[in-house]
């Protein structure tokens, strides 16, 4: 690339970053106007990010993660240590979601249900400590396709700041570097229930081993990983320039897997906007 070309490239950089601050602005006013705010909060980048503009605003910011299995032990840690880096109030309640027959059959709508009852719990969270607005991380480049758990959430009226003011993953990052937030570059989770297929019945001893086998995968220096519960077949999911450092391991892996309870283990790759 040439000199000219490498202004040109900068030039760019600069006017979308300009006009991501613009829109961050936005956000921050909207929220401001509110008062005060509860944030549904997984640690993630979009939950991050809405936690540090909230802050930002200037608003009475309260972010609640639900602990339960389909968080995992590792999700509630970077939860809890998320919360303190960016320094909100944070409360954490025990989520019983697997007590619902309604998500624990895993129909194809099943993210519906989950956030239903979740956004129920938000409220009498919200009621106890005077708070109106309930908020939500989903951002555009999320509500692409079927979405059933984005329709729970308009269902209930639940604000989404990143939807209503057209911001995307990619400019969720950047202000997530402008903020100088830990998680800027840390690849996209998702529920541990997403790992089961539909139709599949949810249960605790499944969403366990799926957790202890993806932290097999973490403790080999695999990040962003999925394992697809297939009965006795896993399904690993690493990123596409991981592939061939896997197949280096894979013994291990395999051998590991078979405590777990996994007697067959195949190799796939995660593609954009994997859950």
């Amino acid at each position: 690339m040439n000199e000219h070309a490498n202004i040109e490239q900068a030039n760019i950089e600069h006017t979308n970053m300009n006009e991501t601050l613009q829109k961050t602005k936005r956000v921050i006013n909207a929220i401001a106007e509110r008062g005060s705010i509860l944030i549904a909060f997984s640690g993630g980048v979009d939950s991050s990010v809405l936690a540090s503009v909230a802050k930002e605003s200037g608003a009475d910011v309260l972010a609640v993660t639900a602990d339960s299995e389909l968080l995992g032990h590792r999700g509630l840690r970077d939860a809890i240590k998320m919360a303190d880096e960016i320094g909100v109030k944070h409360e954490v309640f025990n989520f019983e979601i697997l007590r619902k027959k309604e998500f624990v059959e895993n129909p194809n709508n099943r993210c519906y249900h989950c956030k239903k009852y979740l956004i129920q719990e938000l409220a009498e969270i919200a009621s106890r400590n005077r708070i109106e607005t309930i908020a939500d991380g989903t951002n555009i480049t999320d509500i692409a396709g079927d979405r059933p758990g984005y329709a729970a959430i308009m269902d209930a009226g639940v604000f989404t700041p990143f939807v209503d003011f057209d911001l995307g993953k990619p400019e969720i990052r950047e202000i997530a570097r402008h903020f100088g937030l830990s998680v800027a570059d840390v690849p996209s989770e998702s529920c541990l229930a997403t790992r089961v297929p539909s139709g599949t019945e949810i249960t605790v001893k499944r969403l366990s081993r799926i957790e202890d086998a993806e932290s097999v995968l973490r403790s080999q220096g695999f990040c962003g990983v999925r394992v697809r519960d297939h009965g006795h077949l896993a399904c690993v999911e690493v990123q596409s320039g991981d592939a061939e450092r896997f197949r280096v391991v894979q013994e291990d892996v395999v051998a590991a897997f078979a405590q777990i309870g996994f007697d067959r283990v195949v190799l796939s790759w995660l593609r954009s906007g994997t859950r």
